[in-house]
């Protein structure tokens, strides 16, 4: 796991830089490149798609225009109201000269048809039973008209609909036509049929020998056109591999894209695309997109590059400055990075290093002090210690001379000045607090001759509890001097109880109590104040050790009212972490 956490998180900020700067380039360009080719492909799919669906409704239209161009001009060669009315005469007369005037007009007629629609090929009537059953074609060539002989494509009442096939006309034989042949009824009991054919004139890629057809840009490529009657079978296909004429057609083969059109009449256009024909215009489309995609990639990465660069060259200049000025060398003349904000840094950078220089000099000169200092404190320790040695000699006289009341009271204050003066840690045991309150009280008592009724109850439990040294002798101190009156007796109760994980340190009298502004004085420190209480030590030294050594953990409340006393609570963890650090025993007197 850690292998892997070095090899995807390198350490130095080069190549967490590049490794950044890479993948947010690279991240965006797959994203938006995912996107946008996800949708284009959508896209140029249903535009390639709609294109070849496109061009087989179009065939599919214009044969269907083709065939109602038969109809509607076997319209004009009907036997009412038509041409066909003048055949039958022809056919019924019996006179050379009404014979050579109908066919003169008849002839004519068949010449506008045919120069009104430029694109029908041969017509002609056909009356099967005569010597002569072609009648009045519009070509001198000669040839066979067998009706039966025929490709029929479909029926539809009279009409019978041939095709596609050569046309009749041996001049246009290699033309593919679609022909009618129309059955008229006179009532002579002989049947008359009027034959139409039409060029296949905006058919032409349905006939490409081999399906090969060109595109708009010269491109060439493969499209099979099968045509099927309304029964499904195959009138015509130029694809006889997979659709033979005559045969059933099914569209199963997975290696065309297959299009399809119905006609009006019930029969189908199919046009069958080879896959690598039909796939030819995405691939196209496809590489010009991996072109430009590879492209914007490029450019992404060489900004990158210049981003990394412009950011990792200062740090560099920086870096090499920071390395002479460890060396203790002299600062070079750094020249501009070209960006503010390093200049800035390294204008920064500059003014540090000649003021910590000015530091270390100050440093120096500090410690050349320090040994005048630690000579004046010995001179400061001399005074307690012969303090002390003073008091021990006045209570060893006292003894001596039978004062038992000023040796007693002298032993009380040499243990008092003691626990503040002398070689006492700062961090005590509840005990060793709870004994410096008893000998402070005595110690009032025989000042003012007075017995406090002060009351002391620890719990066994709370005995050997460490807290900082002297927070339980201000509290008994505020109560003694600010808590009653001169003339009135008083009590004070001081508990301390074990709570779960805490210490509860509680200092309760019954005096006067006081208002919430005299509580806010409690924590201010006033001389006058001090010098006239006990030792002078006051709450807001309580305070600042209780900040001191447990922060936040700690809680001091204060609750008093005019006549109802004052209560003054201490809540502290019963472990002090650290106690051993923070307190080193060194000597305080």
């Amino acid at each position: 796991m850690n292998a892997l956490y070095r090899m995807f998180s390198p350490q130095s900020l080069k190549s967490r830089l590049a490794l950044i700067l890479t993948v947010a380039t690279v991240i965006p360009l797959l994203l938006t490149g995912y996107i946008s080719y996800r949708w284009i492909y959508i896209v140029q799919t249903e535009k390639i798609q709609q294109d070849w669906l496109d061009r087989t409704l179009f065939e599919r239209d214009e044969l269907d225009r083709k065939l109602d161009e038969l109809a509607r001009v076997s319209q004009l060669l009907d036997v009412e109201g038509g041409i066909g009315r003048d055949v039958v005469q022809f056919i019924s007369s019996g006179t050379p000269y009404e014979r050579s005037i109908l066919y003169r007009n008849i002839s004519q007629s068949m010449a506008n048809v045919n120069f009104s629609n430029p694109n029908l090929g041969v017509m002609l009537y056909y009356a099967p039973g005569r010597e002569e059953p072609v009648l009045f074609p519009n070509t001198d060539a000669k040839f066979p008209f067998v009706p039966d002989s025929m490709k029929i494509f479909y029926k539809q009442k009279a009409f019978v609909y041939y095709g596609p096939y050569p046309s009749l006309n041996g001049d246009n034989k290699n033309e593919p036509v679609f022909a009618l042949l129309r059955k008229l009824e006179y009532g002579k009991g002989q049947p008359l049929y009027a034959y139409i054919e039409t060029k296949a004139v905006g058919l032409e890629a349905m006939f490409a020998p081999g399906g090969k057809s060109r595109s708009a840009g010269g491109a060439s490529y493969s499209v099979y056109h099968v045509l099927t009657g309304p029964d499904g079978k195959v009138a015509y296909s130029n694809l006889e591999s997979e659709a033979r004429i005559g045969e059933d057609f099914a569209e199963t083969n997975s290696a065309y894209q297959t299009f399809r059109a119905q006609g009006d009449h019930g029969w189908t256009l199919y046009q069958l695309i080879p896959n690598a024909d039909y796939d030819r215009e995405m691939n196209k489309w496809f590489t010009q997109f991996m072109l430009l995609a590879s492209l914007s990639l490029a450019l992404g990465i060489g900004f990158a590059w210049l981003i990394w660069r412009m950011v990792y060259r200062p740090i560099r200049i920086i870096n090499r400055e920071i390395r002479r000025f460890s060396n203790q060398q002299p600062l070079s003349d750094v020249p501009a990075t070209g960006l503010t904000e390093f200049d800035r840094i390294l204008d920064n950078f500059g003014q540090m290093s000649h003021r910590i220089s000015e530091l270390i000099t100050d440093v120096e000169d500090k410690e050349k002090r320090r040994g005048q200092l630690e000579v004046e404190k010995l001179l400061v320790q001399i005074n307690p210690h012969f303090l002390h040695n003073t008091l021990n000699t006045i209570q060893w006289l006292a003894r001596i001379q039978g004062q038992a009341n000023i040796a007693r009271l002298v032993s009380i204050f040499t243990r008092v000045l003691h626990y503040n003066l002398g070689k006492k840690n700062i961090i005590v045991t509840v005990r060793e607090e709870v004994d410096a309150v008893r000998d402070y009280i005595d110690l009032q008592n025989i000042r003012y001759d007075h017995s406090f009724n002060v009351a002391l109850n620890v719990e066994p439990e709370a005995q050997d509890v460490l807290i900082p040294r002297f927070i339980l002798q201000p509290l008994v101190e505020n109560a003694l001097y600010h808590g009653f009156d001169e003339d009135e007796g008083g009590a004070i109760e001081v508990s301390i109880t074990k709570e779960k994980s805490a210490i509860l340190l509680r200092v309760k009298d019954n005096g006067r109590g006081m208002p919430e502004e005299k509580q806010k004085e409690l924590f201010e420190d006033d001389d006058e104040r001090l010098r006239k209480s006990g030792l002078g030590i006051g709450l807001r030294y309580v305070k600042k050790m209780l900040t001191v050594y447990y922060g936040s953990k700690s809680e001091l409340t204060v609750e008093s009212g005019i006549g109802l006393g004052t209560t003054i609570s201490i809540r502290l963890p019963d472990t002090l972490e650290g106690a051993e650090a923070l307190d080193t025993g060194s000597d305080r007197g």
